[in-house]
């Protein structure tokens, strides 16, 4: 079992490597960049600085070209070569983010940094509000599962052809409450494995997209991460409800009915409290074994969650946040300011599997008696 100081060297050597990794990256790219910088040959400079010489000018291309052709300084094709290189230049400079009104790109500096710490402090709210509302919701949607799962309840879709089964034609109008639960939960099922930016392209016009009260339900409930986490954990309660020290729990009087509010069974306040809200039933065992073994699989939950925030701030194009912000210095061609970006994002993934890992060491410890 390893110790807590033992998990948190390893994690901060990982971010060690990564940040040292990634100023590699952006010294390379920093040096590529400046060895590409556009330097106009002198002989094509000399014509570029004519003042009275408009190169945008047909008739003053022209005129040079007559001009060229009088002197005799070359072939006609010379000639034209030499007007393709000064267009070429012209272009390159023009592009060129050194030449336009401010100046050059951005950097890393003080100025830089401080505008960015609003936005890391506000994505890093997002990230672990996320997470921790994901995590509650997926665990309230496995226990519903696996409670319903073992009360033997049927799905509403075999329920409607019960019906059917029973009354013949006429159930199939008396068993519409049936078909519309299961058109409900095909509906919602949809919404969890849809992507974010669909689900946030389909209500842009009647929702403000760039709040933090639209982020935040959007990252929990799309992309199919809460319903994925439901079905791992509702997977290791089955596991677990099926191995041995349940039956002797059983025979030893341990509550054991799966009715809602029966004697000896469970009430509703066990979905959201699965701990402690089955105190005396069977299911308290089951839960926290699973969730023993449920636990570090948070850390690629952490992975998904972050990946969908990226996939959110991009796409709605939200000025203002971390994720876009990261977008628009890619597209400035601000590596570096970009690289700074990624390992933030970076070391938030690895702060949720520090914590992740501390967690489960010490949920490890108190089953094993540990001091």
């Amino acid at each position: 079992m390893r110790t807590l100081g033992a998990i948190i060297l390893e994690h901060c050597a990982a971010i060690l490597v990564v940040g040292l990794a990634l100023v590699a990256v952006a010294a390379v790219i920093r040096e590529r960049e400046a060895a590409a910088v556009v330097r106009a040959d002198p002989r094509i400079a000399r014509y570029l600085a004519i003042d009275s010489l408009d190169w945008g000018d047909p008739l003053h291309r022209a005129l040079f070209r007559d001009a060229l052709g009088a002197l005799r300084t070359g072939s006609r094709r010379t000639i034209d070569s030499l007007i393709h290189a000064v267009d070429d230049t012209r272009l390159a400079e023009f592009a060129d983010p050194s030449r336009k009104v401010g100046g050059g790109r951005a950097r890393l500096d003080a100025g830089e940094v401080a505008e960015l710490i609003p936005m890391i402090v506000s994505y890093l709210a997002v990230f672990f509000t996320v997470i921790v509302l994901t995590y509650l919701a997926a665990r309230a949607f496995a226990v519903w599962k696996f409670i319903a799962w073992k009360q033997g309840r049927d799905s509403a879709l075999r329920r409607y052809l019960a019906v059917i089964e029973s009354k013949g034609p006429r159930g199939i109008i008396t068993g519409w409450e049936h078909i519309a639960a299961a058109l409900a939960r095909g509906a919602f099922a949809l919404v969890l494995f849809a992507p974010a930016y669909v689900i946030a392209y389909a209500l842009r016009t009647s929702l403000d997209t760039e709040s933090l009260l639209f982020l935040v339900p959007l990252a929990v409930v799309s992309n199919g991460v809460l319903i994925n986490q439901a079905n791992h954990l509702f997977t290791l309660l089955v596991a677990e409800s099926r191995k041995g020290y349940v039956e002797t729990a059983v025979v030893k009087g341990v509550g054991a009915s799966w009715a809602w509010n029966a004697p000896g069974g469970l009430r509703h306040r066990v979905v959201a409290f699965p701990s402690a809200g089955a105190r005396g039933h069977i299911f308290r065992d089951i839960y926290r074994n699973a969730r023993l073994q449920y636990i570090p699989s948070l850390k690629e939950h952490a992975a998904f969650v972050v990946t969908g925030i990226v996939i959110i701030e991009m796409a709605l194009n939200i000025n203002g946040h971390l994720c876009y912000a990261l977008l628009r210095h890619i597209l400035y061609r601000e590596y570096d300011i970009a690289i700074a970006i990624v390992f933030v994002i970076f070391v938030s993934v690895k702060l949720a599997e520090i914590m992740v890992d501390i967690w489960h060491a010490l949920e490890e410890r108190r089953y094993a008696n540990v001091p």
